[in-house]
């Protein structure tokens, strides 16, 4: 039996924040949560967190890269790599994320995010692999952002057989342009089958974004960057996203690809419940300024923060979730919380188990430092990372 327990001077998840607790963690499930005054002192194989915080662990449905990988580099190796650099970071769980790219790149990434995800390693050296997120082919080229438009194709429910082949049951999200001639019919299948299909890279009109919604549309990509913008008389893609309810959004919270009062403003409009925090991650997340590398042919370097293509276009970015969550001080725990995990979670299907430091639930879990640094991350109960202390 692996038991032990962690002890911190906050406790904190979509529910509530909790000071002074001790959380038991047995076989990889939380089995209690309590006030320190009740469990004595640490003994030897319990976490003594002194002053951090412990929240659960961060979840990333849109990502790219780090560390000098690539999720589209065509073998596992590469998205384990990633799922490494991701624990340090706080984050127990992701989508890799694909770009527009040709049929047979797409399809080699989507199975070994498939073998992965079906592993029963899966989680036991890194972040575990949730599923698999499309971002293109089926978007919209005049809002391409940093993607290849060569491989930009119309959509097609057959097309998107053809990329995933047996792993359609892996797939979790998938961005679409619902105004591209085939797309409603694609969003229909994808609803039908339980993946969440997100509005993104577009360049819809109001109308166009309610048939998308019709549809089954229940999700938007990166908000406010890569789509048509909310102007007085037509709301476009921004408009429609603040305006309807049933759509959750991605958010950036980098300060680069969205200014801090389009942030707050987003919330305010959604709610907490609506917003999910991404990073949007690519290979340069995590390696030394000025990194070079390519996506799809494109020449792309980091500098000042921001990753960009030669004409200055934001190439996704080096952003990491717990960066995420201390860019977004001016809201409280409970609700970074509830952005950073909980939602992406409950979007997945998979809050039921795991998002909360509840018992019963998955011990996914991170332990931050007073100044939002990551000093211990737990998936299903196992220390995957550890910085050199527990001390700011």
């Amino acid at each position: 039996m692996n038991r032990f327990r962690i002890f911190t001077s906050v406790c904190v998840d979509a529910l509530a924040e909790i000071s002074k607790c001790c959380v038991t963690i047995e076989n990889g499930r939380i089995v209690s949560l309590e006030a320190i005054a009740n469990s004595g002192s640490p003994q030897p194989g319990d976490i003594d967190g002194g002053r951090s915080v412990l929240m659960p662990g961060f979840v990333d449905i849109h990502i790219h890269g780090g560390a000098g990988k690539y999720v589209m580099d065509g073998g596992e190796e590469s998205i384990l790599e990633i799922a490494s650099h991701l624990a340090s970071h706080g984050i127990t769980g992701f989508l890799p994320t694909t770009v527009t790219a040709p049929r047979d790149e797409i399809r080699s990434t989507v199975e070994a995010s498939a073998q992965l995800f079906h592993s029963p390693d899966n989680g036991k050296s890194g972040a575990a692999v949730l599923g698999t997120h499309l971002e293109g082919p089926f978007i919209n080229p005049k809002k391409k952002g940093a993607q290849p438009e060569e491989y930009i194709i119309p959509p097609s429910v057959d097309e998107l057989m053809a990329q995933v082949g047996s792993h359609l049951d892996t797939i979790k999200v998938m961005t679409i342009a619902p105004e591209i001639p085939g797309a409603l019919d694609v969003i229909k299948f994808l609803c039908a089958n339980d993946i969440i299909a997100s509005i993104g890279h577009s360049n819809a009109s109001y109308d166009e974004m309610c048939l998308g919604i019709n549809a089954g549309a229940r999700h938007v990509t990166h908000c406010f960057n890569a789509m048509r913008p909310m102007e007085g008389r037509e709301p476009g893609v921004v408009g429609a996203t603040l305006m309807h309810k049933e759509l959750s959004a991605e958010l950036i919270w980098d300060n680069i690809h969205v200014h801090p009062a389009s942030c707050a403003a987003l919330i305010n409009a959604k709610g907490v419940d609506g917003v999910i925090f991404i990073s949007d991650g690519i290979q340069a997340a995590g390696m030394e300024e000025g990194f070079k590398f390519s996506i799809g042919g494109t020449q792309i370097i980091s500098k000042n923060g921001a990753a960009r293509l030669a004409d200055g276009t934001l190439a996704g970015s080096l952003l990491t979730l717990d960066r995420a969550v201390a860019n977004a001080h001016i809201l409280s725990l409970k609700d970074r919380a509830k952005m950073s995990s909980f939602n992406a979670l409950r979007a997945l299907g998979l809050s039921h188990r795991k998002g909360l430091i509840r018992p019963g639930y998955d011990a996914d879990l991170v332990l931050l430092g007073a100044n939002g640094t990551v000093k211990r991350t737990f998936i299903g109960g196992r220390e995957i990372y550890s910085a050199d202390s527990l001390v700011d």
